[in-house]
């Protein structure tokens, strides 16, 4: 495993990390005991970076990586976020969310339709209250005494300018409940934002093949800044891997159209593709390749889809050509 430093923190990050946001279930997975593993073996195999959210399963999937790490607390660095819930209905829709899962693939267009309706229930709080309740309930679930990388979740670029949560970060970072906070945005532009603060220590945004936005822009402005940025979607929410898009096209936040295109355009890559290396580990790979990446955090549910991201570390680099083919697909 190679470790990177995020910005100009103590944080030296593992290359790939690993995004925790479907360890706690969803319509698709849930499996514990599985979750658990993969947890244990993905600190084994070296990751030491673990991102999730105080929203993820309704905090179960911090839940599980407290339970996991209880005793190893030492060797793994543990971000979370807030910021993000749901209305009474929106908390409803996730919890019957386990009830359709033994009928999901029969139940399809319901899905799609709860989603829509879920995201229509999304609440966003940024105030000092909400933040200092979050962070408590966090440690309490994580089992810790302390947070490293504690994060706002897409928050607007007008919410990080006004910075209004710096206050309430600064005063958790002095108590000693968190070490550095930072941003994950929604967008390239609202990430911007973030470097009107110094206190800022970290940015998440999703680069890709197919999500390319922040390289020319957001990127050569961290570096100068000394703020550590984390690439959530190294495979684009699924659309780079073998197993395709029928799932996620279900959740996504693009309108059909727009998915449909993404979907064509990730076909497209498939020429990256070689004996020795898959297309989930070559769009590890072009994330990890780009200068100014702390860590590339990847999903997994299962152990063997946790192997074949760390795999990427082992298979062949994109050489000079298929980088230029890759920026100009």
């Amino acid at each position: 495993m190679e470790y990177r430093a995020l910005g100009a923190t103590d944080l030296k990050v593992s290359a790939i990390g690993l995004a925790c946001h479907t360890i706690g279930g969803g319509l698709y997975h849930r499996d514990d005991g599985e979750s658990i593993r993969m947890l244990h073996q993905a600190l084994d195999s070296g990751v030491n970076f673990f991102d999730v959210s105080d929203h993820h399963s309704q905090g179960h999937a911090e839940r599980l990586i407290g339970q996991a790490f209880h005793g190893r607390r030492d060797k793994a660095i543990l971000a979370t976020k807030t910021g993000y819930s749901f209305a009474a209905a929106g908390t409803f829709a996730l919890s019957i969310r386990s009830l359709l899962r033994p009928v999901s693939l029969l139940l399809r267009p319901l899905q799609r339709r709860l989603h829509k309706f879920k995201t229509s229930q999304v609440r966003y709080d940024f105030s000092p209250e909400h933040i200092r309740q979050a962070c408590d309930a966090s440690l309490a679930r994580l089992k810790t005494d302390y947070i490293d990388l504690y994060q706002l979740y897409k928050p607007s670029a007008s919410i990080v300018e006004a910075g209004e949560f710096i206050g309430v970060l600064d005063e958790l970072k002095k108590a000693g409940k968190i070490r550095h906070y930072g941003v994950a945005c929604g967008t390239v532009q609202d990430s911007m934002a973030a470097f009107k603060h110094r206190g800022i220590e970290s940015v998440q945004v999703a680069i890709n093949l197919l999500d390319q936005d922040a390289v020319p822009t957001l990127l050569p402005t961290a570096a100068r800044r000394g703020v550590g940025v984390v690439a959530r979607y190294p495979r684009a929410a699924g659309l780079l891997t073998t197993a395709g898009s029928d799932i996620m096209g279900d959740t996504s936040q693009y309108s059909e159209e727009e998915y449909a295109r993404r979907v064509r355009k990730a076909q497209v890559f498939r020429a990256l593709v070689k004996p020795s290396r898959t297309l989930s580990q070559a769009a590890i790979q072009f994330v990890l390749q780009i200068p100014g990446v702390a860590s590339a955090i990847p999903r997994a549910v299962t152990c063997k889809e946790l192997a074949e991201n760390l795999g990427a570390l082992a298979a062949p680099p994109l050489t000079a050509q298929e980088l230029e083919f890759s920026r100009s697909a």
